[in-house]
């Protein structure tokens, strides 16, 4: 059957078929999405990480649902639990103060734990969000906290500060907004924009909240681009969506895709669309997880498609989990005729870089 095909393409043993297929039948979108799985070139198949997460994220999904998303797979991207000895703690102790801070930890460290965290999880997830949404309200010149506000949608943590439910992610995303801008985008020439591996659509939301204006297409492998699907669609109701569907040619598919300003596509999916047609490309912290030659098959295509900017934002040196290989910094395959407008570590997570490029228009 197909849950078997499924997890031998994907030569992960630790998916339960029956874990699978409960979660097919609960989301039956996802299994439409895995059935692109065998039309994947080799060099974009997700690596025996990837492999495992996606098993993670399907049980997961199978076991707390989609209403949870935020407290249980989001955990799998870009929200950090790490100890008061972490580097991106002892950074934001420095800016919030010594005082300030030990006050913090000792209101914290005696609030109840949430649910599907233990209470040492609880407590070093309410540390770092405070701290880092403190440093976000301190360096906000623009007043974006104003504007933006966390959905509640996907249940996170319930924490709040000044009145308003606040979270990691959307602090992250409101510095990665700020970091693109800062490095050197004029967000005038920017119409459309694609993220590479954009989780459940954190960094969308604050784009897309910020300028309405933008068309954006979201690409991702499931059920990531499921829950990505579901949860944008919802906070935003009234974008017109391509959700996705199976297609053999862009002309079948063009006219609905242009009219369409939220878009969600499988990776095999981009390589149909037409040259030169992306203002800005994104991709934050993914690929550092991904072999070699799936990085190199990424970086031919945001060359091609892209004729303006594409932003990076990695480790500055990781070993690809089941994978051996390492990769720093310098071994992304930039193009020859890409120009390097600027690059910076990154405010908080210091062991990250980031990278502006302008790319070649032809």
């Amino acid at each position: 059957m197909f849950e078997k095909h499924t997890i031998n393409k994907m030569h992960s043993s630790k998916i339960k078929k029956d874990q699978t297929a409960q979660t097919f039948d609960l989301y039956p979108e996802i299994r439409e999405m895995f059935k692109e799985f065998p039309k994947f070139k080799e060099e974009i198949l997700p690596s025996r990480y990837w492999e495992e997460l996606n098993a993670k994220n399907l049980e997961q999904l199978a076991n707390s649902g989609f209403e949870n998303f935020k407290r249980t797979v989001a955990r799998n991207y870009f929200t950090w639990i790490v100890n008061p000895l972490n580097s991106q703690i002892r950074f934001l102790v420095k800016e919030t103060g010594y005082l300030n801070s030990i006050k913090l930890f000792c209101q914290l460290i005696f609030r109840q734990k949430h649910e599907h965290l233990t209470k040492r999880q609880s407590f070093y997830y309410d540390t770092l969000t405070h701290l880092l949404w403190s440093y976000v309200e301190k360096y906000d010149e623009e007043h974006l906290l104003e504007k933006l506000i966390e959905p509640s949608l996907g249940n996170p943590p319930t924490l709040t500060q000044n009145g308003h439910l606040i979270s990691q992610d959307l602090a992250n995303s409101i510095l990665e907004y700020k970091a693109v801008l800062k490095l050197g985008v004029n967000d005038s020439e920017l119409k459309t924009i694609l993220e590479l591996g954009p989780g459940y659509g954190r960094t969308a939301y604050v784009f897309l909240t910020l300028r309405p204006d933008l068309r954006y297409i979201l690409v991702d492998i499931p059920p990531a681009l499921y829950i990505c699907q579901r949860y944008l669609t919802s906070i935003f109701p009234n974008r017109r969506a391509f959700k996705f569907r199976a297609f053999s040619s862009f002309e079948n598919i063009q006219e609905e895709l242009e009219s369409a300003s939220l878009i969600f596509l499988t990776p095999n999916q981009i390589e149909l669309l037409p040259n030169k047609s992306i203002d800005l490309t994104l991709n934050i912290s993914s690929l550092h997880e991904m072999r070699m030659v799936q990085i190199s098959h990424y970086f031919t295509e945001i060359e091609r498609l892209t004729q303006k900017y594409f932003y990076f934002k990695q480790w500055k040196k990781t070993t690809v989990p089941r994978e051996g290989e390492i990769i720093c910094e310098a071994d992304y395959p930039v193009g020859p005729r890409w120009k390097l407008l600027k690059r910076q570590q990154c405010e908080i997570q210091h062991r990250f870089f980031e990278r502006l490029y302008e790319l070649p228009q032809n």
